[in-house]
């Protein structure tokens, strides 16, 4: 069976050769913009989430509370203690980066125009912060072996620092400050609405598209702007002028050294150079 599905893959790449498909290169404008819109998911997902846990522990730095949590024991190892807990395998959902889920991703096509004005630049900045959060798909967090309750990391780490260091414990689990807490509320206001799902946000962007068409009459001399503009296609006559043999341009200097150089079947040579020496006798220059 492998074999057979060996020799049909090879049947498959062998055809799709011979009938003159050809890669992309790393250099290609379509794979260029298409890198952008994976890249944009992945800041949504990973590194803006990262940097704002880096955030806040440097805030709590400035503000007196960083607590250095202790890890909980495994309770492989150590069963008895009151610490230990059963760590847990965590699966975290893998970004999709499929183009019919990639936002962005439907406007990385030949020939699409790439600036936008208006509105049509709101919606374009919108659309691109429109992504799903990170999830939890199976496991995660760790079992208590004192009392079988399942907790995630912090929690766990907390208990832990109970266990061994009850006032750094305490000082981890106070509430933050009013400053702190303010910042934090600024931050959630300012925070983008691309964080919802995308099923939601869409029927949302068709209702309101659908809203807005039947309240606004359509004018006279509106553009449509969905369809794909066409372009004229000048490739030709740019591979045409570059095989086009170029003239050969001579300037006076070639002339001149040209006609020096060949001597000239009718012309006749220089007359040589007498040359005076220092005893003051003449010598004829070669």
């Amino acid at each position: 069976s492998q074999a057979a599905s060996f020799l049909s893959s090879l049947l498959l790449r062998v055809s799709a050769t011979s009938a003159g498909a050809m890669g992309k290169s790393i250099r290609s404008k379509i794979k260029k913009r298409l890198r952008t819109a994976k890249r944009q998911r992945v800041d949504a997902m990973i590194c803006t989430p990262r940097e704002q846990e880096k955030n806040e522990n440097l805030r709590r730095v400035a503000e007196g509370r960083q607590v250095t949590l202790s890890k909980p024991r495994n309770a492989f190892k150590y069963p008895k203690e009151k610490d230990a807990v059963f760590p847990q395998h965590e699966v975290m959902k893998p970004i999709d980066f499929r183009s019919e889920n990639l936002p962005m991703a439907g406007y990385a096509f030949r020939g699409n125009r790439r600036k936008y004005d208006g509105d049509q630049k709101d919606y374009m900045q919108a659309l691109a912060k429109v992504h799903p959060k990170m999830e939890v798909m199976a496991g995660g967090g760790a079992v208590l072996a004192s009392t079988g309750q399942k907790v995630s990391k912090h929690e766990a780490e907390l208990v832990a620092t109970a266990h061994r260091n009850p006032a750094a414990a305490a000082a981890a689990s106070a509430p933050p400050s009013a400053s702190s807490a303010v910042a934090a509320a600024l931050d959630e206001d300012k925070a983008p609405a691309g964080d919802m799902d995308m099923d939601e946000d869409e029927d949302g962007d068709d209702e309101a598209t659908a809203a807005a068409a039947a309240a606004a009459p359509e004018p006279s001399n509106a553009a449509d702007h969905s369809r794909r503009p066409v372009l004229k296609d000048d490739r030709r006559a740019k591979r045409t002028a570059a095989h086009r043999p170029r003239a050969k341009q001579v300037g006076k200097k070639g002339k001149a050294s040209g006609s020096a150089a060949g001597g000239g079947g009718g012309e006749k040579s220089a007359a040589p150079v007498k040359k005076k020496t220092k005893a003051g006798s003449d010598k004829m220059a070669d």
